[in-house]
């Protein structure tokens, strides 16, 4: 692959993180650093021998239209590396937040259901142990009271959470292209 045909993927990539940000996109990310990291080692190794040239040959080599040509797309190579591995670092850290972000979202996520379930569950456990004493099996509607009590407590967990701001965006979907919405 060229450098043109290099700078013209990763102009694609840059793209592609916007609007289709998932693991193939971070996978295309590194693939495309490691083609970097050739194109600066071979213009690394020209750049040698045209150090070595110069050392040879100082003043005459210098002086030609040639080598000064080389000279000056060795810099320009040079300088265009530079400034792709800044912007390749710069989509690396995007990835990071972007994951780091959605990691907190599912972990938030399970916690409110964890939260929400938990009164359902030690309900249903206290109730399914079946002792002869229990209370509520002499109340005509026990049952129904029980089922008050337990979605009751669900509800008031949920509204407690909602009222502290803990659920956030939690309830509202996605919104294509979009890191974090």
């Amino acid at each position: 692959m060229g450098f043109d045909q290099f700078e013209s993927h990763f102009r694609e990539l840059l793209w592609e993180v916007r609007h289709n940000n998932n693991i193939d996109v971070l996978d295309e990310i590194h693939k495309a650093r490691y083609d970097l990291l050739i194109w600066t080692n071979l213009i690394s190794s020209v750049r040698e021998v045209t150090m070595g040239i110069e050392e040879a040959f100082h003043k005459k080599i210098n002086q030609t239209v040639e080598y000064q040509r080389m000279c000056k797309k060795i810099e320009i190579g040079l300088t265009l590396i530079e400034q792709y591995q800044k912007e390749f670092d710069a989509l690396i850290k995007l990835e990071e937040v972007v994951s780091t972000h959605r990691g907190n979202e599912i972990m938030k996520a399970l916690t409110l259901l964890t939260a929400i379930s938990t009164p359902l569950t030690a309900f249903g456990a206290l109730w399914g142990m079946n002792f002869k004493g229990m209370p509520e099996l002499d109340l005509k509607f026990g049952y129904i009271y029980a089922l008050i009590l337990i979605v009751l407590s669900t509800v008031a967990i949920y509204l407690y959470l909602r009222m502290k701001g803990w659920t956030g965006d939690l309830l509202k979907g996605r919104k294509k292209n979009s890191f974090f919405k």
